[in-house]
């Protein structure tokens, strides 16, 4: 394994072991016996440190156990490292790993504005031994965590000085942190008006392959549908019942532009459409996702094709841990326009953005040929707690009395 090695304090180990040498010299010469032993221990001492450190380090390797860890936030998981050395030991040595900030020590809840955490450890390990580290982290937010860089530090045994030595080779580990999945708290309804696979009292249309029992004719019944053996057994015509369905595909939409004067709502509108996607894998209910973040290829969005079930909430979960607000943005608009020219929008729209003029004008000339559900939770939850904030503090009350 490569790694890379700083050095520092070097040069004041060769001057003293120069030194040395000549005040040995001299003490020789004028027959200074004990003087001379103590200068020869000190060039002992110091040709020792030169050649430990200069040996030190060789053969050492590192080897995550995991490549890739999946948690939610607030969950904990282990970042397991096993270190093998060669035949030089180290001692008294200093571990620096940097991460993102995704995960954290849990007891740590400052903020990192820089986007890395370093996380320090004592390390020690014998010669041709091996050890293993593990240390415990925390999901604080939503992203990816990687580990971006290695570093040991190990200090001089004599004096000051120490060698460094980051690793040089790159590291396959990663921490995907999702975002936390809350209940939606609220039904997806099935369109009446199109033909799918989910159950409805009240739909035009029927599933003739799951009979639900039999009624009586009426003259409007058509002649295939008469069911002859339950007529024969009543004495008369018994027409055959099946189940009502209707369609309930959905596409979820998001709009990660924020709107002006407004605190950052990107993160709520990710947990929202998390909600819609739970849902939705509970449900059986398929489902396709877009998000106006630019993309390269035909579509110049993120697009999540239509799914069901774990395997598209784990596709979702996937998208959304590697996205961030910082990335380039397409136009909302435009990327409903698009989606609408190329025919991928189905019965059900989910529009998961702040609520504008333009967005209300949009919702009302669909809400003509889909089912459209404009969902500015995120902006009515901002507004409650500003009101319980403004109560508590008695602001509106002091401002009637002025």
């Amino acid at each position: 394994m490569k790694w890379k090695r700083y050095e520092h304090g070097f040069r004041s180990i060769h001057q003293g072991m120069a030194i040395t040498i000549i005040f040995f010299v001299f003490a020789f010469i004028y027959l200074q016996v004990w003087l001379a032993a103590c200068f020869a221990a000190v060039f002992a001492m110091l040709a020792f440190q030169n050649i430990y450190f200069s040996k030190i380090g060789e053969g050492l390797t590192v080897k995550f156990r995991a490549k890739q860890k999946r948690i939610l936030i607030g969950e904990e998981e282990e970042l397991v490292m096993e270190f093998e050395n060669g035949a030089v030991p180290i001692w008294n040595g200093t571990l620096t790993i940097s991460l993102e900030d995704a995960v954290a020590p849990s007891s740590d809840n400052k903020k990192h504005y820089s986007g890395i955490y370093d996380l320090t450890v004592p390390f020690a390990i014998g010669g041709n031994k091996k050890v293993e580290i593990r240390i415990p982290l925390e999901g604080k937010k939503r992203g990816m965590s990687r580990v971006t860089r290695v570093m040991l530090e190990i200090p001089h045994l004599f004096g000051d000085g120490f060698v460094n030595m980051e690793l040089n080779e790159p590291i396959y580990y990663q921490s995907l942190v999702y975002p936390k999945v809350n209940s939606l708290g609220r039904e997806l309804t099935s369109s009446p008006f199109k033909p799918g696979e989910t159950e409805q009292k009240q739909s035009l249309f029927m599933d003739a392959f799951q009979p639900i029992g039999t009624r009586d004719y009426v003259p409007t019944d058509r002649f295939d549908q008469i069911h002859w053996t339950a007529s024969a057994r009543m004495q008369k015509l018994q027409t055959k019942e099946f189940l009502p369905v209707s369609s309930q595909n959905v596409v979820l939409m998001l709009n990660t532009i924020e709107k002006e004067r407004r605190s950052l709502d990107f993160e709520t509108k990710i947990e929202r459409l998390v909600s819609y996607a739970d849902f939705c894998m509970k449900h059986g209910i398929p489902y396709s996702v877009a998000i106006n973040i630019r993309s390269f290829g035909s579509t110049p969005y993120l697009l999540l094709p239509s799914g069901t079930g774990k395997v598209q909430f784990q596709k979702l979960m996937l998208m959304l841990v590697k996205i961030s607000d910082k990335h380039a943005k397409l136009p909302f608009e435009e990327m409903l326009l698009h989606m609408e020219s190329s025919g991928q929008i189905p019965q059900t729209v989910v529009l998961i953005t702040h609520e504008t003029n333009r967005m209300k004008a949009l919702a009302k000339q669909w809400e003509k040929r889909y089912e459209v559900i404009l969902d500015n939770s995120h902006e009515r939850n901002e507004r409650i707690w500003d009101s319980q904030h403004t109560k508590k503090t008695e602001t509106d009350s002091t401002y009637l009395n002025v």
